[in-house]
């Protein structure tokens, strides 16, 4: 009689537990993880933008996949299941937008509803056609922001100043975009205040200068450095730098670099 009625509540407990696993599992799958208001910005951002292959003709060059992604952004569907955008999946709120490669063509506003996602933690836009955007000041709002890539996207002018408030940067890729330029002291502001910053690309972009115009001499002996210093920075060196790399020391004199065991 015991164990009859001890199979009796085991099975119970198992009834009961299977009706709440499936009402939790149904409740998840009702509710749509990406946040309304942040989808409506993303709908926005496609739309100010026409699609055109030529915008990223380079992705085919290094033969790198580039399709229109935004063509999966469709309303009433959830943001979080279109193509480079990725979701938190506890909270919902977008955090990685991957458009490099993607075909827009036009030009990103100040006002862009792309500033309406302030939770990203990477942004790449590289290799497409902003037709002489500015790096403007929406840029410095992205506070958790660690990786941000607007390589050959003819991005020009100044490059905003607030670019230096991305204190998470740990990777910023600004190369090919050849008429840009820091604001006085910007890039200054960038070393001082990016102290997490481990990548800079900054190649063909050149309107940057120097900011060693008057430095001749500097040494940087016994650092343990590991990997090559930016050459367009040490262009105005007119007498002999030297740096230790790992365990090879280098001479930078201008643009010749001589490594010597």
């Amino acid at each position: 009689m015991m164990s009859k009625l001890l199979l009796l509540l085991c099975f119970l407990f198992f009834l009961s537990f299977s009706q709440l696993f499936s009402s939790s599992f149904s409740f998840s799958n009702s509710t749509k993880l990406c946040p309304h208001h942040q989808a409506i910005a993303l709908l926005h951002f496609k739309q100010s933008f026409s699609i055109d292959n030529s915008s990223s003709w380079y992705c085919d060059y290094y033969d790198v996949t580039f399709y229109p992604k935004t063509e999966s952004w469709k309303k009433g569907s959830d943001c979080c299941s279109w193509d480079g955008v990725t979701c938190d999946w506890v909270t919902g709120h977008v955090i990685e937008l991957d458009l490099s490669c993607s075909w827009l063509f036009g030009t990103i506003h100040s006002n862009t509803t792309l500033f309406h996602l302030p939770h990203l933690q990477r942004l790449n836009l590289a290799f497409n056609n902003f037709r002489g955007s500015s790096i403007s000041a929406g840029f410095g709002r992205f506070s958790s922001l660690t990786h941000l890539n607007l390589c050959d996207s003819e991005f020009s002018g100044p490059i905003s100043p607030e670019i230096s408030h991305l204190s998470n940067l740990v990777s910023l890729d600004l190369s090919w975009n050849i008429d840009t330029e820091f604001a006085p002291h910007g890039f200054d502001s960038l070393v001082q205040n990016l102290t997490k910053l481990q990548k800079l690309h900054l190649g063909g972009c050149s309107k940057i200068k120097s900011p060693f115009m008057s430095l001749r001499i500097i040494d940087l002996a016994y650092n343990d450095f590991e990997g090559d210093l930016p050459e367009m920075y040490l262009r105005s060196l007119k007498s002999t730098m030297n740096v230790d790399e790992g365990n090879v020391t280098r001479k930078y004199m201008g643009d010749i670099i001589i490594k010597i065991p």
